[in-house]
């Protein structure tokens, strides 16, 4: 058997039949409407009222794009700008959860189930510290697994560069997959 189908079949050879799975996403922050291009700004589905937003295509939601790309990138599957490209109209203001929800879909029908998420959210603003456990409610519910299973931290950039200015926001996200 070779290389390649031991991958896509799960274990192969007798492997621990485990899978990692890394996913990076960055947003530019800009003034909320009308007053520039930011949207409202959500994190894991999760809103947070501010002065600023993203700027997107889909809803922008930088934690949830990390985690879809960690997702498709733990079995080998295309990265959200080839599965989902801001250069299609259907994506336009898309709830980001929904491409989350299509890469579980092709997790699950692989075979492969989420054993654990750890997530990281950086930026000046918001705080996610107050917020941590409605986050890991939120996300569980989209992935469909328990919140025992999720863990979420924020970081700052200590002013420094365009996310330390709070000009842009980005997340990092990694998945444990096991073969169900």
């Amino acid at each position: 058997m070779s290389e390649s189908a031991k991958w896509k079949g799960g274990r192969g050879a007798g492997g621990p039949g485990l899978r990692v799975g890394h996913g990076y996403d960055l947003h530019r922050m800009e003034p909320a409407a009308p007053a520039g291009a930011g949207r409202a700004l959500r994190l894991g589905g999760v809103c947070f009222p501010g002065d600023s937003g993203p700027v997107g295509h889909s809803d922008a939601d930088v934690l949830l794009h990390a985690i879809t790309d960690a997702l498709l990138g733990a079995i080998g599957l295309p990265d959200i700008g080839q599965m989902f490209p801001d250069t299609d109209p259907r994506w336009r203001d898309a709830d980001s959860a929904l491409f989350v929800r299509e890469a579980m879909a092709r997790v699950r029908e692989a075979g492969w189930e989420v054993l654990n998420l750890d997530a990281t959210v950086v930026a000046q603003h918001p705080k996610i510290g107050p917020r941590k456990a409605e986050l890991r409610a939120a996300l569980a519910r989209i992935l469909g697994v328990d919140d025992a299973r999720i863990n979420v931290k924020g970081k700052t950039h200590e002013g420094v560069d365009a996310v330390g200015e709070g000009r842009a926001i980005e997340a990092h996200a990694v998945v444990l997959l096991a073969h169900a």
